[in-house]
């Protein structure tokens, strides 16, 4: 639920709450203090006698007497007394026969206001008419039973100020507490983000928050956890990448200043004229050439390299024949692979696989796959070429049958500057198999290993085939 939903929810909750008390409030205070009887509902009973006594149509006392002694069984703490226009008793409640003297009237009737004050046995006497007869009715109300006199002269006096005053404060008060708590709720949860925001430190553990709510602070909690994660692992890719960097540095120096001493020796004894010898020159200058193609090579990886963390660089992908890029990249290593007694192998049915494809970008990749079959699989003498299509793709195997790769190397195979063979550090920078996975996935395909050492390492190549 979001905050304003919920904010909603607490003033109508609030508003429902000022109502309930108020209702539970005048309850009260009616059951309290205005309960018992005062001079209004004694005055309403009379009237309901002379009614009753009308309807009767009495006829002698006996009726007289049952009619009373029913009316007077639906009132608690009243005694009640009947006298005829003459002054004689006809009824009392108290079965009283005897009339009384004069002072005991007066003694029943005197100071009233003062009884009634103190919730004192009052007496009220009301007259009425039934059957063409005068009657006086006389209530004996117990102090017990009497509304509360004081409270009731107080609120009779300044009735505006209480019944406007209270639901005012309530109206006020209740709505300002709810406001408050859910502030406060809002602020504590805010606080915990900010507290959290403060400690996140990316040499550290994640800092993560613990908050189920599914409004906006809950999610933006969410959005800092997520935040928090994608942080540290770009924290430890670029821990990764400077200390790839560092390797790479010092493989540079190593891979370049071996070759690049080799051509200076021979470029200083060429300078000197101490190969006399044309065979001599010749083989000099064939080592300088070999060697300045190997440190192209090198860098032209690295240029390559650089070029794919460049978003703008595109490929100039072209639709053509997988089977003719194989061909041409074959013929390339035929005199490699007979100099070294490697028995190969190509597999390339028809028809040919057509693909759209950046053919130098493709043909490295090719290129970097061969020649680490040669340099790790040499041992076995064999390296096979084939071509294998789907429905919608074409993938390309390049296997050879050397000393393999382990199960832990397979995992970091295509990682930047990884080198599984740590003791052959001339061999190159660890970043051919990096670049042949990254140019593949540019063109929208795959590339996997599999290798089971001793007996075959196979990588294969899928790309999705064009459209005609």
């Amino acid at each position: 639920m979001k905050l304003k939903a919920k904010m909603t929810w607490m003033i109508a909750l609030s508003v429902a709450l000022v109502v309930i008390l108020l209702v539970a409030m005048l309850y009260a205070f009616t059951a309290l203090f205005v309960s018992g009887y005062n001079h209004v509902k004694l005055q309403q009973m009379s009237l309901q006698l002379t009614e009753r006594l009308e309807r009767a149509n009495i006829q002698n006392e006996d009726r007289l007497t049952q009619e009373l002694r029913q009316f007077g069984s639906q009132f608690e703490g009243i005694g009640m007394e009947l006298y005829g226009d003459d002054g004689k008793l006809l009824f009392s409640s108290a079965n009283r026969t005897e009339p009384y003297a004069f002072p005991e009237l007066l003694d029943r009737f005197v100071d009233q206001p003062e009884r009634m004050f103190h919730g004192q046995d009052v007496a009220f006497v009301y007259d009425i008419a039934a059957g063409g007869n005068r009657y006086y009715v006389v209530f004996d109300v117990k102090g017990s039973a009497l509304q509360q006199v004081q409270v009731f002269l107080y609120f009779n006096q300044y009735s505006a100020w209480p019944f406007l005053l209270v639901p005012l404060f309530l109206i006020i008060f209740l709505p300002s507490l709810f406001a408050f708590l859910f502030l406060l709720f809002v602020t504590r949860r805010l606080r915990r983000l900010n507290n959290a925001m403060r400690r996140a430190d990316l040499q550290q553990d994640p800092v993560r928050l613990q908050d189920r709510s599914r409004d906006e602070i809950g999610e933006l909690a969410r959005l800092f956890n997520e935040m928090s994660d994608k942080l540290q692992r770009q924290y430890a890719h670029t821990r990764q990448v400077e200390q790839a960097r560092t390797l790479l540095i010092g493989s540079l120096s190593h891979d370049l200043r071996t070759p690049l001493s080799i051509i200076q020796g021979y470029a200083e004894t060429l300078q000197r004229g101490s190969a006399q010898d044309p065979d001599t020159r010749v083989r000099h200058s064939t080592i300088i050439v070999q060697k300045s193609d190997y440190m192209n090579r090198l860098l032209g990886q690295l240029f390559r390299l650089a070029e794919l963390d460049d978003p703008s660089t595109a490929f100039r992908m072209e639709r053509g024949s997988i089977h003719n890029l194989l061909q041409t990249i074959i013929a390339e290593y035929v005199l490699v692979w007979n100099d070294q007694g490697i028995e190969w192998q190509a597999d390339m049915p028809e028809p040919h696989a057509y693909v759209k494809f950046d053919e130098e970008s493709l043909a490295q990749v090719f290129r970097n796959l061969i020649d680490n079959a040669i340099l790790h699989g040499s041992d076995g003498k064999y390296l096979g070429i084939r071509i294998r299509t789907a429905a919608d793709s074409v993938q390309i195997d390049i296997e050879d049958r050397g000393k393999g790769i382990s199960e832990e190397e397979l995992t970091h195979i295509f990682e930047r500057f990884y080198r599984g063979d740590k003791s052959r550090r001339s061999n190159g920078m660890g970043i051919g198999l990096s670049l042949a996975n990254e140019t593949v996935i540019r063109h929208g395909g795959s590339i996997a290993v599999r290798s089971v050492p001793a007996i075959s390492t196979v990588f294969t190549v899928r790309l999705p085939l064009a459209e005609e």
